[in-house]
């Protein structure tokens, strides 16, 4: 049984640790490795909603999705018992979980074969490099209209996660909004219709 009280702990991280080995965590993640694809959605939402919408769930976002900080950060608020801010760290946890696993699986997406064949398409246009980095006068359009062309060949569902976790940007969503606002594509746009032609 975990201590409710701050000073039986050296620091945030120490009690996070002593948390990954609480029966209340290890179930969790034991009922998250059962689960379906199906269920998914709905611990999704469970986690969500351990998290709730307070500081926590605020400061999870500010450090995207990185369990650590948030806990270093909100420790210190004197209202938020450990109890509760168990629960909300086994949210985050449990959405961790599932995010990378979620990555992992379209990250396999990313290198299967017919995902080489666009990747090698992009380096020879000049959009990426060797390891599917983007160039640096690839522009931000560019690669939101590249991560949506790709996603739609291969079936990716959270696009814009998965090509922001790919080349570290963020914001794709934003330059697709623009893009609908304005009702202009980025440059080269035909240029890259082509590469995901067949």
């Amino acid at each position: 049984m975990m201590s409710s009280n701050r000073k039986d702990y050296g620091s945030p991280l120490e009690w996070l640790s002593i948390l990954k080995q609480d029966e209340a965590w290890l179930s969790q993640r034991q009922q998250l490795q059962e689960a379906s694809a199906a269920d998914v959605s709905t611990h999704r939402d469970e986690a969500l909603r351990r998290i709730g919408n307070g500081e926590t769930y605020e400061y999870w976002e500010i450090y995207q999705h990185q369990v650590e900080p948030v806990v270093t950060e909100v420790w210190e608020i004197a209202e938020l018992s450990l109890p509760k801010l168990k629960i909300q760290v086994i949210g985050m946890l449990s959405m961790e979980w599932m995010e990378r696993l979620m990555t992992t699986t379209k990250n396999t997406k990313l290198e299967a074969d017919e995902a080489r064949k666009y990747w090698l398409r992009l380096e020879k246009a000049g959009f990426v490099d060797a390891k599917c980095a983007l160039m640096p006068d690839t522009t931000r359009k560019q690669a939101m209209y590249i991560a949506e062309l790709f996603a739609d060949r291969l079936g990716i569902k959270s696009k814009w996660k998965t090509f922001e976790q790919q080349w570290g940007i963020s914001n794709l969503a934003q330059e697709k909004w623009d893009m609908q606002e304005t009702g202009s594509t980025p440059s080269r746009s035909k240029e890259i219709d082509k590469i995901f032609e067949d």
